[in-house]
Protein backbone atom coordinates (compact mmCIF):
# COMPACT_ATOMS: atom_id res chain seq x y z
CA UNK A 1 0.00 0.00 0.00
CA UNK A 2 1.56 3.29 -1.10
CA UNK A 3 2.45 6.09 1.26
CA UNK A 4 0.38 8.55 -0.78
CA UNK A 5 -2.69 6.34 -0.36
CA UNK A 6 -2.12 6.07 3.39
CA UNK A 7 -1.63 9.83 3.63
CA UNK A 8 -4.83 10.48 1.68
CA UNK A 9 -6.76 8.02 3.82
CA UNK A 10 -5.42 9.62 6.98
CA UNK A 11 -6.36 13.10 5.77
CA UNK A 12 -9.87 11.88 4.89
CA UNK A 13 -10.32 10.36 8.36
CA UNK A 14 -9.15 13.62 9.94
CA UNK A 15 -11.61 15.65 7.85
CA UNK A 16 -14.52 13.33 8.67
CA UNK A 17 -13.71 13.42 12.39
CA UNK A 18 -13.34 17.20 12.52
CA UNK A 19 -16.51 17.68 10.45
CA UNK A 20 -18.86 16.02 12.94
CA UNK A 21 -21.24 18.37 14.77
CA UNK A 22 -24.37 17.82 16.83
CA UNK A 23 -27.80 19.06 15.72
CA UNK A 24 -29.85 20.97 18.34
CA UNK A 25 -32.40 18.84 20.25
CA UNK A 26 -32.07 15.73 18.09
CA UNK A 27 -28.41 15.34 19.05
CA UNK A 28 -27.61 13.75 15.68
CA UNK A 29 -23.98 13.87 14.60
CA UNK A 30 -23.87 15.63 11.26
CA UNK A 31 -21.19 15.67 8.58
CA UNK A 32 -20.27 19.27 7.84
CA UNK A 33 -17.14 20.28 5.96
CA UNK A 34 -18.17 23.87 5.17
CA UNK A 35 -17.61 26.52 7.91
CA UNK A 36 -19.82 29.52 8.64
CA UNK A 37 -17.10 31.80 7.29
CA UNK A 38 -17.98 30.46 3.83
CA UNK A 39 -21.70 29.75 4.24
CA UNK A 40 -22.78 33.10 5.71
CA UNK A 41 -21.55 35.29 2.82
CA UNK A 42 -22.99 32.75 0.39
CA UNK A 43 -26.37 32.88 2.14
CA UNK A 44 -26.42 36.70 2.22
CA UNK A 45 -25.47 37.01 -1.46
CA UNK A 46 -28.03 34.41 -2.56
CA UNK A 47 -30.72 36.09 -0.44
CA UNK A 48 -30.17 39.47 -2.08
CA UNK A 49 -30.16 38.06 -5.61
CA UNK A 50 -33.22 35.86 -5.02
CA UNK A 51 -35.32 38.64 -3.48
CA UNK A 52 -34.43 40.91 -6.40
CA UNK A 53 -36.57 38.70 -8.64
CA UNK A 54 -39.56 38.65 -6.25
CA UNK A 55 -42.14 41.20 -5.10
CA UNK A 56 -41.04 41.98 -1.54
CA UNK A 57 -43.49 43.89 0.67
CA UNK A 58 -41.61 46.18 3.06
CA UNK A 59 -44.46 47.73 5.03
CA UNK A 60 -47.95 46.92 6.24
CA UNK A 61 -49.47 44.68 8.90
CA UNK A 62 -48.51 41.36 7.31
CA UNK A 63 -44.90 42.47 6.86
CA UNK A 64 -44.79 43.62 10.50
CA UNK A 65 -46.21 40.30 11.73
CA UNK A 66 -43.58 38.30 9.84
CA UNK A 67 -40.73 40.47 11.11
CA UNK A 68 -41.90 40.76 14.73
CA UNK A 69 -42.75 37.07 15.19
CA UNK A 70 -39.61 36.05 13.34
CA UNK A 71 -37.42 38.15 15.61
CA UNK A 72 -39.12 36.81 18.74
CA UNK A 73 -38.58 33.19 17.71
CA UNK A 74 -35.01 33.92 16.52
CA UNK A 75 -34.19 35.36 19.96
CA UNK A 76 -35.48 32.15 21.52
CA UNK A 77 -33.02 30.19 19.38
CA UNK A 78 -30.06 31.97 20.97
CA UNK A 79 -28.21 31.96 17.63
CA UNK A 80 -26.11 35.05 16.93
CA UNK A 81 -27.02 35.60 13.28
CA UNK A 82 -27.89 38.72 11.35
CA UNK A 83 -31.50 37.58 10.98
CA UNK A 84 -33.56 38.91 8.09
CA UNK A 85 -37.24 38.24 7.36
CA UNK A 86 -38.79 39.11 3.99
CA UNK A 87 -42.50 39.04 3.19
CA UNK A 88 -43.09 38.14 -0.45
CA UNK A 89 -46.32 39.02 -2.25
CA UNK A 90 -47.27 35.81 -4.06
CA UNK A 91 -50.70 34.44 -3.20
CA UNK A 92 -50.30 31.40 -5.46
CA UNK A 93 -47.24 30.04 -3.67
CA UNK A 94 -47.57 28.27 -0.33
CA UNK A 95 -43.95 28.43 0.73
CA UNK A 96 -41.26 29.74 3.05
CA UNK A 97 -37.53 29.18 2.86
CA UNK A 98 -34.29 29.88 4.69
CA UNK A 99 -30.75 30.46 3.46
CA UNK A 100 -27.63 30.03 5.64
CA UNK A 101 -27.16 32.67 8.28
CA UNK A 102 -30.85 33.20 8.98
CA UNK A 103 -32.05 34.76 5.72
CA UNK A 104 -35.75 33.88 5.61
CA UNK A 105 -38.64 34.59 3.23
CA UNK A 106 -42.36 33.95 3.74
CA UNK A 107 -44.82 34.03 0.84
CA UNK A 108 -48.28 35.57 1.23
CA UNK A 109 -49.85 32.35 -0.05
CA UNK A 110 -48.72 30.67 3.16
CA UNK A 111 -50.59 33.02 5.52
CA UNK A 112 -54.00 31.28 5.24
CA UNK A 113 -52.25 28.04 6.25
CA UNK A 114 -50.53 29.80 9.17
CA UNK A 115 -53.91 31.31 10.08
CA UNK A 116 -52.71 32.92 13.33
CA UNK A 117 -49.65 34.19 15.20
CA UNK A 118 -48.79 30.79 16.63
CA UNK A 119 -49.04 29.11 13.25
CA UNK A 120 -46.71 31.69 11.76
CA UNK A 121 -44.37 31.25 14.75
CA UNK A 122 -44.04 27.54 13.99
CA UNK A 123 -43.42 28.14 10.29
CA UNK A 124 -40.72 30.70 11.11
CA UNK A 125 -39.33 28.44 13.84
CA UNK A 126 -39.04 25.63 11.31
CA UNK A 127 -37.03 27.85 8.95
CA UNK A 128 -34.92 29.19 11.82
CA UNK A 129 -34.26 25.56 12.78
CA UNK A 130 -32.77 24.90 9.34
CA UNK A 131 -30.34 27.78 9.97
CA UNK A 132 -29.29 26.83 13.50
CA UNK A 133 -28.87 23.18 12.52
CA UNK A 134 -26.58 24.17 9.61
CA UNK A 135 -28.62 22.04 7.23
CA UNK A 136 -27.49 24.03 4.19
CA UNK A 137 -23.82 23.42 4.98
CA UNK A 138 -24.48 19.75 5.62
CA UNK A 139 -26.24 19.31 2.29
CA UNK A 140 -23.37 21.03 0.50
CA UNK A 141 -20.88 18.79 2.35
CA UNK A 142 -22.79 15.69 1.28
CA UNK A 143 -22.79 16.81 -2.34
CA UNK A 144 -19.05 17.55 -2.23
CA UNK A 145 -18.38 14.11 -0.72
CA UNK A 146 -20.50 12.32 -3.34
CA UNK A 147 -18.90 14.22 -6.23
CA UNK A 148 -15.42 13.57 -4.86
CA UNK A 149 -16.16 9.88 -4.38
CA UNK A 150 -17.49 9.45 -7.91
CA UNK A 151 -14.51 11.29 -9.38
CA UNK A 152 -12.13 9.04 -7.46
CA UNK A 153 -13.98 5.91 -8.56
CA UNK A 154 -13.82 7.06 -12.18
CA UNK A 155 -10.03 7.39 -11.95
CA UNK A 156 -9.76 3.97 -10.31
CA UNK A 157 -11.89 2.26 -12.97
CA UNK A 158 -9.98 4.00 -15.74
CA UNK A 159 -6.64 2.69 -14.44
CA UNK A 160 -7.64 -0.69 -13.00
CA UNK A 161 -10.50 -2.05 -15.13
CA UNK A 162 -11.16 -3.03 -18.73
CA UNK A 163 -14.43 -1.07 -18.86
CA UNK A 164 -14.86 1.26 -21.80
CA UNK A 165 -15.50 4.97 -21.28
CA UNK A 166 -19.18 4.48 -22.07
CA UNK A 167 -19.47 1.61 -19.59
CA UNK A 168 -17.78 3.66 -16.87
CA UNK A 169 -20.17 6.56 -17.50
CA UNK A 170 -23.19 4.25 -17.25
CA UNK A 171 -21.91 2.78 -13.98
CA UNK A 172 -21.16 6.20 -12.49
CA UNK A 173 -24.58 7.51 -13.56
CA UNK A 174 -26.26 4.56 -11.83
CA UNK A 175 -24.18 5.09 -8.69
CA UNK A 176 -24.99 8.80 -8.76
CA UNK A 177 -28.72 8.04 -8.90
CA UNK A 178 -28.30 5.54 -6.08
CA UNK A 179 -26.54 8.15 -3.96
CA UNK A 180 -29.34 10.65 -4.65
CA UNK A 181 -32.15 8.26 -3.69
CA UNK A 182 -30.29 6.41 -0.95
CA UNK A 183 -28.39 9.23 0.72
CA UNK A 184 -29.35 12.74 -0.36
CA UNK A 185 -33.14 12.41 -0.24
CA UNK A 186 -33.25 10.59 3.13
CA UNK A 187 -30.97 13.22 4.62
CA UNK A 188 -33.32 15.90 3.34
CA UNK A 189 -36.23 14.15 5.06
CA UNK A 190 -34.10 14.02 8.22
CA UNK A 191 -33.51 17.75 7.94
CA UNK A 192 -37.24 18.40 7.65
CA UNK A 193 -38.04 16.29 10.71
CA UNK A 194 -35.31 18.03 12.69
CA UNK A 195 -36.49 21.48 11.61
CA UNK A 196 -40.01 20.58 12.77
CA UNK A 197 -38.74 19.58 16.22
CA UNK A 198 -36.41 22.55 16.55
CA UNK A 199 -39.10 24.94 15.31
CA UNK A 200 -41.64 23.61 17.79
CA UNK A 201 -39.18 23.95 20.68
CA UNK A 202 -38.24 27.49 19.61
CA UNK A 203 -41.87 28.59 19.28
CA UNK A 204 -42.63 27.17 22.74
CA UNK A 205 -39.65 29.01 24.23
CA UNK A 206 -40.88 32.19 22.53
CA UNK A 207 -44.25 31.78 24.27
CA UNK A 208 -46.42 30.24 21.53
CA UNK A 209 -48.49 27.07 22.15
CA UNK A 210 -46.68 24.16 20.45
CA UNK A 211 -49.91 22.29 19.63
CA UNK A 212 -50.33 24.66 16.71
CA UNK A 213 -47.42 22.89 15.00
CA UNK A 214 -49.59 19.82 14.38
CA UNK A 215 -52.56 21.94 13.28
CA UNK A 216 -50.29 23.56 10.67
CA UNK A 217 -49.66 20.20 8.98
CA UNK A 218 -53.38 19.40 9.06
CA UNK A 219 -54.06 22.67 7.24
CA UNK A 220 -51.13 22.17 4.88
CA UNK A 221 -52.46 18.74 3.92
CA UNK A 222 -55.89 20.19 3.16
CA UNK A 223 -54.33 23.04 1.15
CA UNK A 224 -52.38 20.55 -0.97
CA UNK A 225 -55.48 18.46 -1.63
CA UNK A 226 -53.65 15.43 -0.25
CA UNK A 227 -51.27 15.37 -3.22
CA UNK A 228 -47.88 13.80 -2.58
CA UNK A 229 -45.14 11.74 -4.20
CA UNK A 230 -43.95 8.33 -2.95
CA UNK A 231 -42.25 8.83 0.42
CA UNK A 232 -38.99 7.18 -0.69
CA UNK A 233 -38.64 9.72 -3.54
CA UNK A 234 -39.76 12.76 -1.58
CA UNK A 235 -37.47 15.33 -0.03
CA UNK A 236 -40.11 15.86 2.67
CA UNK A 237 -41.68 13.40 5.13
CA UNK A 238 -45.37 12.57 4.80
CA UNK A 239 -47.85 14.68 6.76
CA UNK A 240 -48.60 11.75 9.10
CA UNK A 241 -44.88 11.21 9.74
CA UNK A 242 -44.42 14.89 10.55
CA UNK A 243 -47.33 14.93 12.99
CA UNK A 244 -46.23 11.74 14.73
CA UNK A 245 -42.72 13.15 15.05
CA UNK A 246 -44.07 16.31 16.68
CA UNK A 247 -46.30 14.35 19.07
CA UNK A 248 -43.23 12.49 20.31
CA UNK A 249 -41.71 15.81 21.40
CA UNK A 250 -44.91 17.56 22.46
CA UNK A 251 -44.55 16.87 26.19
CA UNK A 252 -41.15 18.56 26.31
CA UNK A 253 -42.36 21.47 24.21
CA UNK A 254 -45.40 22.07 26.44
CA UNK A 255 -43.23 22.25 29.54
CA UNK A 256 -41.13 24.89 27.84
CA UNK A 257 -44.27 26.77 26.75
CA UNK A 258 -45.71 26.81 30.27
CA UNK A 259 -42.61 28.62 31.50
CA UNK A 260 -42.68 31.22 28.71
CA UNK A 261 -46.26 31.62 27.43
CA UNK A 262 -47.33 35.06 26.28
CA UNK A 263 -50.05 36.96 28.09
CA UNK A 264 -52.31 37.19 25.01
CA UNK A 265 -54.28 34.99 22.63
CA UNK A 266 -52.04 34.00 19.73
CA UNK A 267 -54.36 31.38 18.21
CA UNK A 268 -57.23 33.58 17.00
CA UNK A 269 -57.53 33.56 13.22
CA UNK A 270 -55.89 36.50 11.45
CA UNK A 271 -55.73 35.05 7.93
CA UNK A 272 -58.22 32.78 6.22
Amino acid sequence: MSRSFLASAGLLCLLVTSACHKVPYSGRNQFNLVPDSLMLPLGASSYTSTLASLTVVRKGENHEQVVQIGRRVARASGADYDWEFAFVKDTETINAWCLPGGKIAVYSGLLPVARNESGLAFILGHEIGHATAHHGAERLSQQLAVLGGLAGLNLYLKDRSSLSGEQRNLLLSALGLGAEVGLMLPFSRTHEREADIIGMMYMAKAGYPPGESIDIWDRMERASGGASVPAFLSTHPSYDTRKENLRDWMGRARKRYQRNKLDKDTTSAIWS
